[in-house]
């Protein structure tokens, strides 16, 4: 009878490890289809039934340095289980004369007020790593797509600067596959994955960021393997649509919780 009793403990362990999957949406899901970032927040919010956090797209320095800690948005934001920052894209900083240590110092400021899970940065966006490590946020490097920065897409590219920053890392699926390589490969990281970018493309040099609802069985068997062994990682939606994408999103979560 203790044995059963043991045997029915384990199994109900593991089915609390399977059912662990922290679900979110970006607001990169939204920014096509949805004009305006507070919109677009509650339109997310309207899923909170379904998921557990957020991530809020900053496309430029600007809108990071002047984004309202006691506004709507904000107060919206506390609203959610965990709050993720994507970082300003990286041709925008680039492009920018705001000091990166004004920009990391905001990263600082808006986890004293709402608390950030995470802070997705495209490594092409940093000119000094330092500054992010000073912002005691926890950073998470993302693998370049094929239309921004020929660097850091490959694993070999993205082992060296895990190692030399000792940052966390957002595996972008749809990154990944445009430039030609099996989201598979990235699974050497597995420990430093935080954050996943649930999107696809089926074409390589195309940054399709396609739902999973739209794309080929053949492609959902190849990305499966990936997803079920990163479970503990939060899955984002983060997908471009020219449509108000609420009728959609509602599939793709449904398909996110069968995988």
């Amino acid at each position: 009878m203790a044995a059963f009793g043991n045997k029915r403990i384990k199994f109900c362990f593991c089915l609390l490890i399977l059912d662990f999957m922290p679900i979110g949406i970006s607001t990169g899901s939204c920014r096509h289809g949805v004009a305006g970032r507070e919109k677009q927040v509650k339109l997310i919010s309207s899923f909170e039934k379904e998921i557990d956090g957020i991530e809020v797209i900053f496309a430029t320095p600007y809108e990071l340095v002047n984004f309202n800690l006691h506004g709507r948005i904000a107060a919206e934001l506390k609203k959610f289980s965990f709050v993720s920052i994507h970082y300003p894209f990286p041709r925008s900083v680039q492009a920018s004369k705001i000091n990166e240590s004004r920009i990391t110092a905001k990263l600082k400021a808006i986890d004293k007020v709402i608390g950030l899970k995470h802070v997705v940065v495209h490594p092409a966006s940093m000119k000094n790593w330092r500054n992010f490590k000073k912002a005691g946020v926890k950073i998470l490097l993302e693998n370049q797509g094929p239309d921004i920065d020929t660097r850091w897409q490959k694993p070999s590219e993205m082992k060296k600067i895990l190692r030399k920053t000792g940052f966390g890392m957002c595996l972008d699926l749809n990154h990944a596959m445009g430039c030609g390589i099996n989201p598979a490969e990235f699974l050497q990281f597995k420990s430093k994955i935080g954050q996943l970018h649930v999107n696809a493309t089926e074409r390589i040099g195309i940054d399709a960021h396609k739902f999973l609802i739209d794309v080929s069985p053949k492609t959902i068997a190849l990305l499966k393997p990936v997803l079920r062994e990163l479970r503990n990682a939060v899955w984002m939606s983060e997908v471009r649509y020219k449509h108000n994408p609420a009728s959609k999103l509602k599939q793709e979560i449904k398909l996110f919780k069968s995988i």
